[in-house]
């Protein structure tokens, strides 16, 4: 299936500008597969294209996707990922749907196939253009001399070892990981954090193998299904596909006279990495001290900071254990 008929419910070819309209009229958040680019007045046209091309690039080498060109302009939700929702931002322009495609080709190489380009004009003769990525059996694409990949919802600079799998024909999963907290109890002695934590294959049709997963937490202990750990929790499964995530409730359980006013935060990581897929941490900083008890509606209220899906390989040359063990102040 498309992914115009997934995302829209409608092939690319038969949208028309009212259906962007109504897609944008409620909050919708950027995904690995869905790329917003805004076209506000000020800032240059080229900056402006090139950047529409970058995202193509690591749709190609990636999962495949669809960029809206003339989208609202982005901002930060209160979860802290890119959304859009509101006016859209349609532009004058001579590119045509062959013009577009065109340009993309000359831009990004080895030559891409698999792009289809729809232009919606607005009332007013500006356009809007919807640009859908198949998933490249030529990888790895480049544009302007750099590869480019999709990682949970941003495109980045490819790291070498993900440019040698491409060019070995090797395909590895894209493996996600998160952590949610539920629930805030006491038992008159200890704060009693209930969370859950996700690792998710978001590839349809590659297996990962191997995975291994840790918790670190801080301060406190681990609690897994009636087992305690000191603070670190390390477990592993052998395969995970698509559709079968792998997903579990833990409790933090914290001593109340380790926080304090001026000393509240409790920090985790979920490190992740398999035999196909590199390594990758998600972390949180909350700040607890006097919770509301009971169930978690709203865990911004709580969070300092949220980083999730990184890539180890991005940030430091240190392990992933000395990387972890730094930021937790272990």
């Amino acid at each position: 299936m498309k992914y115009s008929q997934i995302i829209f419910g409608k092939d690319l070819y038969t949208l028309n500008y009212n259906d962007i309209v109504q897609f944008f009229n409620s909050e919708k958040e950027e995904t690995m597969n869905l790329e917003f680019k805004s076209y506000p007045p000020q800032g240059n046209h080229n900056d402006k294209e090139n950047a529409v091309y970058k995202t193509i690039c690591g749709l190609l080498n990636s999962e495949g996707g669809i960029v809206i060109w003339g989208a609202p302009v982005e901002g930060k939700n209160a979860q802290g990922n890119t959304s859009a929702m509101g006016a859209l931002t349609p532009f004058a322009t001579t590119l045509d749907r062959d013009r577009l495609i065109n340009k993309i080709s000359s831009v990004i190489v080895p030559l891409a196939v698999g792009i289809r380009v729809q232009k919606l004009d607005a009332p007013n003769g500006d356009s809007v253009f919807v640009i859908e990525v198949e998933k490249s059996r030529q990888r790895p694409h480049q544009f302007k001399n750099n590869y480019y990949i999709r990682l949970d919802g941003q495109t980045k600079i490819a790291p070498h070892y993900l440019i040698e799998a491409m060019m070995k024909s090797t395909d590895f999963p894209l493996i996600r990981g998160h952590v949610r907290l539920k629930r805030i109890d006491t038992d008159g002695h200890n704060f009693i954090l209930s969370l859950r934590k996700l690792v998710y294959n978001s590839s349809k049709y590659i297996n990962e193998l191997n995975l291994t997963f840790k918790l670190i937490a801080g301060p406190g202990t681990i609690v897994i299904n009636g087992n305690s750990y000191d603070g670190f929790y390390n477990n592993s499964e052998e395969i995970m596909s698509h559709g079968r995530p792998l997903v579990g409730d833990f409790r933090l359980i914290i001593p109340s006279g380790l926080l304090t006013e001026n000393n509240n935060e409790v920090q985790i990581a979920l490190n992740f990495v398999g035999e196909k897929s590199p390594s990758k941490t998600s972390i949180y900083k909350y700040s607890i001290s006097s919770p509301t008890l009971g169930p978690v509606t709203d865990e911004n209220i709580y969070l300092l900071e949220k980083r999730e899906n990184e890539l180890s390989a991005d940030t430091s040359n240190d392990s992933d254990d000395d990387k972890i063990n730094s930021i937790l102040d272990l």
